[in-house]
């Protein structure tokens, strides 16, 4: 039955299967943040507290409550700001405060200071990342399927909890809204890609511009970790990065089409390599999406 089968076909269950648990289980996390809010219970040692956002939805910000020992640091991002001293914009930029008992903290906590909790989570990144880069050994390797495709969904499990958080860090509104647009990206690029009206996997110059726009976007990456960008600026990146994963879709749905028409490669194992960079397509766009969203 499985030999009978599409590339398309054995491609899709694998992607589909690892995108519902990513999705799923951000969705997942959210829920439960609503829980812990409503019963005063904690989620991976975040309480939660309520908000409004413009369209007067239900926005819950995690935060760590007081600690019983003072004086503490805590933090707080700013965005792009007049600086009266300088005539200048100042960028995006963390405010830090010392606060000398619980009391300062609570007020800091309602002007949206917070305590930093790195560690919270800190075992589920490294779950991720470990992974991940372990998933693209074993997809570029022709290893075991069975095994690439277990490390596969560790990852996924793991990157499902850190964006269910990251969603709730900017508002898990926004985020929900920013999943059912990568969905429909993902339909409207697979079905233009796999027509294959035009050969977007084997037009050269296409690729070319792919891989230097692709640069591009990690070079200014690093660079935002040094230097500060207006708001602006990063959402024009950000889209401009949006832009440029749609386009990676469209020639990732187009190389399933080309392979199915190889002999020799209709098999789960390529299905699995494709699945994975499809995996990415996706991820980095709703990532470069919800940048967008949060520096709107």
């Amino acid at each position: 039955m499985f030999a009978e089968t599409t590339l398309l076909f054995k491609t899709m269950v694998i992607l589909s299967g690892q995108i519902s648990i990513v999705f799923g289980l951000a969705y997942f996390i959210i829920q439960k943040a609503k829980v812990a809010y409503e019963n005063k219970t904690k989620l991976f040692g975040y309480s939660f507290r309520a908000a409004m956002n413009m369209n007067e939805e239900l926005d819950l910000v995690p935060y760590t409550e007081s600690p019983k020992k003072f004086p503490v640091f805590m933090t707080k991002l700013v965005g792009e700001q007049f600086d009266h001293e300088t005539k200048k914009m100042k960028p995006e930029h963390t405010l830090i405060l010392k606060v000398n008992s619980r009391e300062e903290a609570l007020n800091a906590i309602r002007d949206g200071y917070s305590f930093k909790s790195k560690d919270r989570l800190l075992p589920v990144f490294l779950a991720w990342f470990i992974g991940l880069w372990v998933t693209l050994f074993l997809a570029t390797s022709g290893v075991s399927l069975p095994i690439g495709i277990s490390i596969f969904t560790i990852q996924s499990i793991a990157f499902g909890i850190l964006l269910g958080f990251i969603m709730l860090n900017m508002d898990e509104n926004d985020g929900l809204k920013a999943l059912k647009i990568v969905l429909l990206v993902t339909l409207i690029t697979g079905y233009i890609g796999y027509s294959d009206f035009y050969s977007f996997s084997e037009n050269f110059g296409l690729q070319l511009v792919l891989l230097f726009s692709l640069l591009g976007l990690i070079i200014l990456s690093l660079i935002r970790t040094v230097v500060s960008f207006s708001r602006k600026a990063t959402r024009y990146q950000a889209i401009f990065g949006a832009i440029i994963f749609s386009i990676y879709l469209l020639v990732d749905f187009n190389l399933i089409k080309k392979r199915e028409g190889i002999i020799g490669m209709n098999n789960w194992e390529t299905a699995f390599e494709l699945a994975f960079s499809l995996y990415l397509d996706m991820i980095n766009l709703l990532l470069e999406i919800l940048e967008a969203m949060g520096n709107s």
